[in-house]
């Protein structure tokens, strides 16, 4: 929605400047459209054609820049915003460009002057674009730790009641940073009451988790339950919630009617209830229905999890054959951001196996992939042992 802000005044904009060859325009709003759509790459090729129009018209350099922000190219999204500030100093898009591109990056100083820089630009009337760049900077202020500078920011947003969820949500992460747990939570709660949206519940729940206070979180798990809508993603949103709660039973019960349209988290998550239930043979079971029928081809994080799940109830039910093969396929599907779990099950298995060599080169490859992970030193020493000694050819 905010793209599709900046999109329209920028092609209003265009259709003002009396300079313009209207054939670019034409094309421009062409190439409005396929942003809309997400046709990213012929999106790109015809605001190129529009450029070769009208060289001097800013705004479809700003377009373009935020294009390439979608195909995250950003050094191509930051040239083209610099071609729209050469052109044109006071162009708010391409300065809001920018701190978009900064952000992506995690330079949260330079977004929040690039995203400052936009504001000045404002010129005399306040519009939407104008609070969702402050928004904006509000999320750089957070994420850079100016929380000062990101309430201010907050507050401003909140009083004006724009983006008032999303500022209630920001601001709450912001004062649980800084130290006010109590303002915190009541601004989550508040968010949490301007919609009856379970999922936004469940969203809570993980951010008050990640921040160190799952407890806190409880409650808006619990709300998720008050829904009564009849649906996969419902259900399976409960079944998490029940699974987070320890209610392993009822977590199962939620998750059947996905797992039935063979939804793979709602299977990982069934499989996970059954290990913590102590159930591997089921949990296997569980794993292996879905992969008999619905991996072939697929190699998505969720695939990949249910692999290495498969793996680990396998090896809790002292079957490392078949333990072997499932986390070599899940290794297989690439990576997903987990690869030093892969790795590190690979080799605890292929020690089971008692194929020491092999688990002792893979182990030496993943202390140079992995030279952090300061566990690895031990495992190494232990398979060292089991390798075949050298003749050192001293009679004894």
């Amino acid at each position: 929605m905010k793209k599709n802000t900046r999109i329209v005044i920028s092609l209003v904009a265009a259709l003002l400047l009396c300079g313009c060859s209207s054939e670019a325009v034409m094309l421009k709003s062409d190439g409005i459209t396929l942003y809309n759509s997400k046709n990213y790459k012929e999106a790109e090729k015809i605001f190129l054609q529009a450029i070769s129009l009208d060289e001097g018209n800013a705004s479809i350099y700003s377009d373009l820049g935020m294009n390439y922000i979608e195909m995250k190219d950003y050094e191509k999204a930051m040239k083209a915003f610099d071609t729209s500030i050469e052109l044109d100093k006071d162009q708010q898009a391409a300065y809001r460009g920018k701190g978009l591109v900064y952000l992506e990056q995690k330079n949260y100083d330079a977004a929040i002057g690039e995203f400052t820089h936009a504001i000045k630009n404002t010129g005399t009337r306040v519009g939407a674009i104008d609070y969702d760049i402050l928004s904006y900077r509000a999320q750089a202020e957070a994420a850079g730790g100016f929380y000062q500078e990101a309430l201010a920011s907050l507050n401003a947003l909140v009083e004006l009641d724009v983006h008032k969820a999303d500022s209630l949500f920001l601001r709450g992460i912001v004062y649980i940073r800084s130290g006010s747990f109590d303002k915190g939570v009541n601004d989550l709660k508040a968010c949490a009451d301007l919609s009856a949206d379970p999922f936004l519940d469940f969203r809570i729940y993980e951010t008050l988790a990640d921040l160190g206070y799952a407890e806190a979180g409880v409650e808006f798990l619990n709300k998720i339950f008050e829904s009564t809508e009849e649906t996969d993603d419902l259900h399976l949103l409960k079944g998490k919630a029940y699974y987070l709660l320890g209610k392993y039973t009822n977590a199962i019960q939620e998750l059947v009617t996905p797992i039935k349209n063979n939804n793979a988290s709602a299977v990982l998550y069934a499989g996970l209830c059954h290990e913590n239930l102590g159930d591997f043979k089921k949990a296997e079971s569980v794993y292996k229905s879905f992969l008999q029928t619905n991996s072939k081809g697929r190699n998505d994080a969720d695939t990949q999890a249910i692999l290495a799940q498969c793996a680990y109830s396998q090896y809790e039910l002292c079957d490392f054959a078949s333990a072997k093969h499932s986390i070599a396929s899940a290794i297989a599907i690439g990576d997903h951001g987990c690869m030093d779990d892969l790795y590190w099950n690979e080799i605890m298995i292929l020690y089971q196996l008692g194929e020491y060599q092999n688990a002792y080169d893979k182990a030496l490859a993943y202390k140079e992939t992995f030279p952090d992970d300061a566990r690895i030193e031990a495992e190494i020493s232990v398979l060292s042992m089991k390798l075949p000694q050298a003749d050192t050819g001293v009679i004894e």
